[in-house]
């Protein structure tokens, strides 16, 4: 697996084909949650891509800072669910078996 560097990465989803009408858009990144910033690239790429909308799961604790980058890409952002997510231990180094975080189920729109 080649590792990529923010920009080349970046400039690789500006090459993605894309459909024509899709019904439904996926968003997963397969990324870790240390590497800041990935998850709003990944999103911005999606609407980009999306006719009419995209629906992505956040942190409820950064939900000041998607409603901040929603407006600034003037776009609706809706919370239609929060969640509470078991997340289990997936490295060594932790030290609880699972932790449960607080997770938005958001819908993004054009205005």
């Amino acid at each position: 697996m080649k590792k990529l560097k923010l920009k080349e990465l970046e400039s690789c989803l500006q090459q993605v084909d894309t459909f024509e009408s899709p019904k439904l858009l996926l968003e997963q990144y397969p990324t870790r949650p240390h590497i800041a910033g990935m998850d709003m690239i990944f999103l911005k790429t999606a609407l980009q891509m999306a006719k009419t909308a995209v629906y992505s799961l956040h942190k409820t604790a950064t939900r000041q800072h998607i409603q901040k980058k929603a407006d600034e890409w003037e776009v609706k952002m809706e919370v239609i669910a929060e969640l509470r997510y078991d997340l289990p231990a997936s490295y060594k180094f932790h030290k609880k078996k699972s932790v449960d975080i607080e997770v938005d189920f958001i819908r993004f729109s054009a205005k």
